[in-house]
């Protein structure tokens, strides 16, 4: 960088008059490279912080706590970032640190990596202690008013280490692997404290320091220190590629049906799961696949066994850009009804599938997308407990959700959820209750398999069933669980893009399941639901739900109990609109 900004480099002349801007207000962002910032989304609602400098500096409060982390999170490689401590009123019980995106928000009043089990880890500026995983031990120098503190973050082997003015202090060992952030946090009752971040877009710290220019091993970024070797700037242009487009592989239509034939394009694929709802009337949910065919439905709101509709009746056949749907029609949420407006969520799996010999019940039928982390299993009952079934994917699921087919059967739809309390918890689809447990249910999962009881829901002898298993694929898609804090400042949960699509249940409580998409509310704030478990029209009301879509995630925008109860914890899953790598804010 050079003391020009507002220079119009087209050779135009079309320069901009600098006004009240200082040379260290200058940054090397980009509209191709973005570089993390603090998020002012992601904060404890009882004592948040201040911020300024672009959301680089952050003020802690002097009575209280405040804890701020980075607006992008790493799931893997490695990565730097370097903390100024600008002042602090007194003895400051601050902390530089890395911390997962499910704990953001939980460090109200206590200090990073100090609750037990946790995947976070704090190095104290008070005592240079560090807290890892709640155990609190000595590591290094307490911090001053003009130190650095770096952080070399290794996700690939799950570990930290923090540079005190270039120093190292040696590596910690972090409890679990998971989405972990650059984060700062002062809990210092009548103290405060100001931190200026510096990601690699600003080695001046907001013109505290004088710049040093140092760049990181892809010649990327502004550091006042030169990063270890292997270690790169927190930004757009280092995150990997994502290993699925998400409009390839997931897609929201709408389409107002006619009662009569009718060919529905824009999916963007061939699907081969197809979930239907009507959207300005009553109708039971619609669900096809292509194991089970075009004229065999479910209905996540019923306990009934698979419908059969005639050949020419709903969906007919998935198009290589949508479905035909027939002249004779059944469901409401299909085409039945004449100028009702219709919404379908669609996946792409891999065909009608083969079968799969991986668990102790042979699957009939497995459509697996690899990929994008998602399958459509087939399987046979034996009534015996603790059987496996193949999923068909190449790494351990997140959630699973099970229907008994056959005809008469009407059992619960159950769901696994790696946001649950165990392997044995499960929720009903159909259901509002909370979660519960049982091994006749569910009894675990592994890379290649999930594990049913005797349960008649999951695994009655001779009866059939439909299960749809998916893992988080980064870029794509995210299962994952947030806690609520009644507060119309609502939680913020961090997925690593923006969403298209996102349903969510409250697990620990009586509530419903609640349907979203980016396609029905193209704008923020998003209030637009339909629910999971009930036939009702299409709901709207921001005093019940209300969320942003963002670039890394969604804000929750209200303080109803339905997405947001205080100290509840909510399980998600969500797909993509656009991955935070290309992502922008909307």
């Amino acid at each position: 960088m050079s003391n020009d900004l507002g220079i119009d480099r087209s050779g135009n002349g079309n320069n901009f008059t600098v006004n009240n801007l200082a040379y260290s207000d200058q940054m090397v962002d980009s509209p191709t490279n973005n570089f993390a910032t603090l998020n002012p989304l992601h904060l404890p609602v009882t004592t948040p912080p201040t911020f300024a400098e672009g959301n680089l500096e952050v003020t802690t409060p002097v009575n209280g706590a405040g804890v701020c982390v980075s607006t992008i999170g790493a799931t893997s490689g490695k990565w730097y970032a370097e903390f100024y401590i600008k002042s602090s009123t007194g003895a400051m019980r601050a902390s530089a640190a890395v911390t997962s995106d499910a704990n953001a928000t939980i460090y109200a009043n206590t200090n990073i990596g100090s609750l037990s089990g946790a995947r976070d880890v704090g190095y104290m500026g008070n005592d240079g202690e560090k807290f890892v995983s709640g155990s609190e031990s000595s590591y290094g120098d307490a911090f001053s008013n003009g130190d650095i503190i770096g952080i070399v973050l290794d996700v690939d082997n799950n570990t930290v280490n923090f540079y005190h003015n270039n120093v190292a202090k040696g590596n910690i060992t972090m409890a679990s692997t998971g989405t972990y952030h650059f984060a700062y946090g002062d809990v210092s009752a009548g103290v405060g404290s100001v931190m200026v971040a510096n990601f690699g877009q600003d080695s001046s710290f907001a013109g505290n320091k004088t710049a040093q220019g140092n760049q990181d091993g892809n010649d990327i970024g502004d550091f006042y220190y030169t990063p270890p070797t292997g270690f790169l700037a927190l930004c757009t242009s280092n995150l990997p590629d994502v290993a699925v487009v998400p409009s390839e592989h997931f897609n929201t239509v709408l389409y107002t049906a006619n009662d009569d034939t009718l060919n529905v394009t824009g999916v963007g694929f061939q699907s081969d799961f197809s979930w239907f709802k009507i959207r300005s009337g009553t109708g039971s949910h619609a669900l096809f696949d292509a194991i089970r065919g075009v004229n065999k439905g479910l209905s996540t709101n019923q306990t009934a066994g698979e419908y059969t509709a005639a050949a020419d009746a709903d969906l007919v056949s998935w198009n290589s850009d949508g479905f035909t749907l027939g002249a004779g029609e059944d469901w409401a949420s299909v085409n039945d009804t004449d100028n009702a407006s219709i919404v379908v969520w669609n996946w792409k799996a891999n065909g009608s599938g083969s079968s799969n010999t991986d668990g102790s019940i042979n699957t009939t039928k497995t459509s697996a997308n690899v990929n994008a982390g998602f399958s459509i299993v087939s399987y046979t009952g034996n009534g015996s407990a603790n059987q496996t079934v193949g999923h068909g994917l190449s790494q351990d699921i997140d959630m699973v959700i099970v229907k008994n087919r056959t005809s008469g059967s009407n059992d619960n739809w159950r769901v696994w959820h790696t946001g649950l309390s165990g392997n044995t918890y499960y929720v009903g689809l159909n259901q509002t209750s909370a979660q519960d447990t049982s091994s006749t249910v569910f009894n675990g999962h592994s890379a290649t398999t999930f594990t049913v009881g005797n349960d008649g829901s999951v695994n009655r002898n001779t009866d059939t069933y439909i299960a749809y298993a998916f893992h988080s694929v980064d870029g794509y898609s995210k299962v994952g669980s947030y806690t609520g804090n009644s507060n119309a400042n609502g939680t913020f949960v961090y997925t690593g893009f923006r969403p298209a699509f996102i349903l969510v249940k409250s697990s620990t409580e009586v509530r419903n399941w609640h349907n979203m998409d980016s396609t029905r509310d193209s704008y923020n704030v998003a209030t637009k639901i339909v629910w999971a478990n009930k036939s009702n029209e299409e709901y709207t009301d921001a005093a019940y739900t209300s969320l942003d879509f963002v670039s890394n995630g969604f804000k929750i925008r209200n303080n109803d109990t339905a997405m947001n109860n205080n100290g509840q914890t909510h399980i998600y899953i969500a797909f993509a609109e656009t991955p935070f790598k290309y992502s922008n804010a909307r």
